[in-house]
Formats: structure tokens, C-alpha cells, sequence
């Protein structure tokens, strides 16, 4: 007879998890889920803090977001996404020109970058990318995409956190 209070008490809490899943009639629903484009923000700190190997720059236009599903019943850690364009200061440009040995960047990458952060990337941009100068900015918290314009200073980061 003990188990018959803990099997009500079960039978309990599947009935009120489910009951979020019907309609009144007892019909299934449809999970929905909105997502708003997170906003474009333009405060230098949290970008010069995470990535101080960037350098000095003149501005940056960047957006954070959730990587995966945001599931609050599941524990654990957020990965974060971070985009952002960067306009490095000319001086810190020139040393990234000095310092790496460039590669034209892949065709298409500039697809894969947020929509409201593209109206800020310079026209005609000619983009390169350097393994070392990626590995150098992403520092050891991040992963993904670094690229350089080299013709402007524009940085392109698109990358998660690890």
C-alpha cells in the first residue's frame, strides 16, 4: 500500500507536465517558439574585454545570442554566440598586415554573418583570413570564424564560446 500514494503522486505530476500540451479539448498543440534577432549593440567593452588580442579599434557594431535551444529544464552551462564587424584603428591594422601572412577568405562566408550586422561590413570588402591571427583573437574561450578586411581594418568575428 506505500507505493499507492507515490504511484497517484506520479500519475499526478505527468497529468500537470502534460496538461501544458492539450488544448480544452483535450487536443494536441503545437510547440511555438518566436525568436527575436537579438539587437545590434554598439558598447566596446564586452568585445575588447573577451577578445583583448584584437586590438585597439574605432568601432564595432556586434550582437550576442543563445547557441541551440534554449531550454531552461535543461542544466548546465549557455553556449554564446558573439558576431560583431570591427573597424580596427589604422595603426593596429598595420601591425596585423606586418605580423600574419593573409589568405583570401572562402567564397559565400559573408552568407553565414547575422543580417543586421551586414549593413555595417564595407563595400567591396577584401576579406583574408590567417589560422594564426584567428587562433591569436579567439583566444582560448572561443571558436570560429575570424576574418580581415585588409583594406579597411574590418574584423569579422562569428564565434562561440567554449
Amino acid at each position: 500500500m506505500a507505493d499507492r500514494p507515490a504511484g497517484l503522486l506520479l500519475v499526478a505530476a505527468i497529468a500537470v507536465a502534460l496538461s501544458g500540451c492539450v488544448d480544452r479539448d483535450g487536443q494536441p498543440t503545437e510547440r511555438t517558439t518566436s525568436v527575436s534577432p537579438p539587437p545590434v549593440r554598439t558598447d566596446r567593452e564586452p568585445i575588447a574585454s573577451r577578445f583583448p588580442n584584437l586590438g585597439d579599434f574605432v568601432e564595432v557594431h556586434w550582437q550576442a545570442s543563445t547557441a541551440g535551444t534554449d531550454d531552461p529544464g535543461v542544466p548546465g552551462p549557455t553556449d554564446t554566440r558573439i558576431e560583431a564587424v570591427v573597424v580596427l584603428r589604422p595603426d593596429t591594422l598595420a601591425a596585423a598586415l606586418k605580423r600574419y601572412e593573409w589568405s583570401p577568405a572562402p567564397a559565400g562566408w559573408a552568407e553565414l554573418l547575422s543580417t543586421g550586422l551586414r549593413p555595417f561590413l564595407p563595400d567591396g570588402g577584401t576579406w583574408h583570413a590567417n589560422d594564426q591571427y584567428a587562433e591569436d583573437v579567439r583566444t582560448t574561450h572561443y571558436n570560429g570564424l575570424v576574418y580581415l578586411d585588409t583594406s579597411t581594418g574590418t574584423v569579422i568575428l562569428r564565434v562561440i564560446d567554449s
